[in-house]
């Protein structure tokens, strides 16, 4: 499974936003080859972090990269579904980067729809799934499209979760947002924190964005 780039920068800027803090638990959902857990894994110092993944494949993967990684005694991944798994804690951080579509061009790959569309977790169950998982006062963070992103707003008027900082994504300073990370707090009154961070800027990757991925990228 491929890597991309915002994937990248969503973990880098949920392990800034956690950096240092003990978090004690928390669940990637839908770890893919468990890249997010590795960034928060990395620059956190979170007791247990624990990632599901529905494909087996992938699942396999994973646990394979979080066997040779130095934080290996702190990470756990559980292959199945994750409406339907037994999880053994609550969480004080659930985090995820969700099929981002809902049902159109179909791909005749069976295991690149499953990853790209949401057939299995749809936004509504995802977000219910995060308020049982959650702590009291737990986190809850999500990278969607922005247009997306705004739907889970409205969905998440009924729920505990409030929404604490939001990042949308450009591809450059003259595109308009086409990602949204979006970080909840439940049971919590936030004062809401907006940003914007362009990927490239004039040409060359935005100073912000190399901050943010400099911990990890080689070339920096």
């Amino acid at each position: 499974m491929k890597v991309c780039t915002e994937a990248s920068l969503f973990g880098a800027w949920l392990a800034e936003e956690f950096r240092g803090k003990d978090m004690g638990s928390a669940l990637d959902i839908g770890t893919g080859t468990g890249l997010l857990s590795l960034m928060l894994a990395q620059e956190t110092t979170t007791a247990k972090l624990d990632a599901i993944e529905l494909d087996i494949p992938a699942a396999k993967q994973a646990k394979a990269n979080f066997e040779i990684s130095p934080w290996t005694s702190r990470l756990q991944i559980f292959q199945g579904d994750a409406l339907g798994y037994s999880f053994p804690r609550a969480y004080s951080l659930v985090f995820s980067n969700p099929p981002f579509f809902e049902q159109s061009l179909l791909s005749p790959d069976a295991r690149l729809n499953k990853a790209k569309h949401e057939s299995n977790l749809d936004l509504s169950s995802l977000l219910q799934l995060a308020e049982e998982l959650t702590t009291e006062n737990g986190y809850f963070a999500i990278l969607l499209p922005y247009l997306r992103a705004e739907s889970l707003l409205a969905k998440n008027a009924t729920s505990n979760f409030q929404l604490y900082k939001r990042m949308n994504v450009c591809q450059t300073e003259k595109h308009a947002p086409f990602r949204s990370f979006c970080l909840f707090q439940k049971n919590t009154a936030c004062k809401i924190q907006v940003t914007t961070i362009d990927i490239r800027e004039n040409g060359n990757y935005s100073a912000a964005f190399s901050r943010l991925l400099r911990p990890y990228y080689l070339y920096l």
